[in-house]
């Protein structure tokens, strides 16, 4: 990888620096589609836009919206709901006090309120749509393991046997402020040097890494992980709050102030309890979650009644259709859309495509 713009990895270096880290689901992108219409309804007016004097509509946007994106956002929205009414109809409680935990762990990991909001941005989300996929692959992985039965013997000797998966790498929590020339690099390094030099603000004021937002700070990462490669030894070497001289780093220069370095730390079972009991009902689960939401789809009973949508209803129709046919529920699965790729990360077969609409940016729970 390289911080040069010019580089093809350019995209991946900047993105991936503020990526979410969460695997894509057929769940998230089905409510970031279902959410668009919320937030353009959210605004009242009847204009949004004037080119050259000649109005655009509200209306006119909602019926372009529909007519590009509608098939996917209600597929989307049917799907959600065929989970949530699995969910309701198991009798499991949600527990709201875990997802909120699981929010909490990202604001720390992202190092800041305002880091986690621009992950967040980067993503195409905000903190109430982020809610709602984790809620949504909560209650399916919920579903998927609500048989595995857990007991504190089987637990203690799934860690024994896993003992090396809780093991915490080294690691570290650095800022870094990136720029296009050597000079222009050694400039801003005097200007980090003086008394009561503010960073974060320089990075702001400077850097052209797409951590320039959060003024120039990095999640906090295993020293393995650390990237570009050409910063990471210089970056072992300086001693907390210290910053480093300019570093060529691609195309590219770097200066870097290190935060905190975390030795390696090999987990009590106490410590990883949580991990461990995750891991084992993953790995005990009789039916992978993939699976469950293929047959979650195949078993719902779905009327598309809007004639624009008879695509999406004949794909419904076909899951009734398996159901009474030889076999059994789940045989085959429902064909997508036409022209649309069939989901690879856990998407029951016509579920909503995974590029948003081009407006929308593209962003595990422990």
């Amino acid at each position: 990888m390289c911080y040069n713009r010019a580089c093809p990895l350019w995209g991946a270096v900047t993105k991936g620096a503020i990526a979410l880290g969460r695997p894509r689901h057929w769940v998230r992108v089905a409510v970031a589609l279902c959410a668009l219409p919320v937030v353009l309804l959210g605004c009242q007016k009847d204009e949004v836009a004037r080119v050259n004097g000649v109005v655009v509509k509200r209306a006119e946007l909602m019926t372009e919206l529909e007519k590009r994106w509608g098939g996917p956002m209600l597929q989307g929205m049917i799907n959600q709901m065929i989970i949530r009414q699995a969910f309701d109809r198991s009798g499991l409680q949600f527990p709201q006090d875990k997802l909120e935990k699981v929010i909490q762990e990202e604001r720390e990991m992202a190092g800041s309120e305002e880091a986690f909001q621009m992950r967040l941005a980067y993503a195409g989300q905000d903190e109430e749509l982020h809610r709602t996929q984790l809620e949504l692959d909560m209650k399916l992985t919920m579903l998927a393991q609500k048989d595995v039965v857990v007991t504190e013997e089987a637990l203690r000797e799934y860690y024994k046997e896993n003992e090396p998966r809780y093991r915490e790498p080294e690691r570290v929590s650095f800022s870094e402020i990136v720029l296009p020339t050597k000079q222009q690099a050694e400039d801003v390094r005097k200007l980090a040097a003086k008394p009561n030099a503010s960073f974060a603000d320089l990075a702001k004021q400077y850097s052209i890494a797409s951590s320039q937002q959060m003024g120039g700070r990095r999640a906090t990462m295993a020293v393995e992980d650390i990237v570009p490669a050409e910063i990471r030894d210089p970056l072992l070497k300086l001693k907390p709050n210290a910053v480093s001289e300019p570093i060529q780093a691609g195309g590219a220069w770097a200066i870097l102030q290190l935060h905190e370095r975390l030795p390696a730390k090999q987990l009590t079972f106490e410590e990883a309890r949580e991990q461990v009991e995750a891991g084992y009902k993953a790995e005990k689960q009789p039916v992978p979650t993939n699976e469950l939401a293929q047959q979650l789809l195949n078993q719902a009973s779905v009327q598309v009644v809007d004639p624009k949508y008879a695509e999406l209803q004949r794909q419904y129709m076909s899951a009734d259709l398996l159901r009474a046919a030889p076999g059994g529920e789940g045989a085959v699965a429902p064909k997508g859309p036409p022209g649309a790729e069939t989901p690879k990360t856990g998407a029951p077969a016509g579920a909503a495509p995974t590029e948003a609409p081009p407006a929308t940016p593209k962003g595990e729970t422990k």
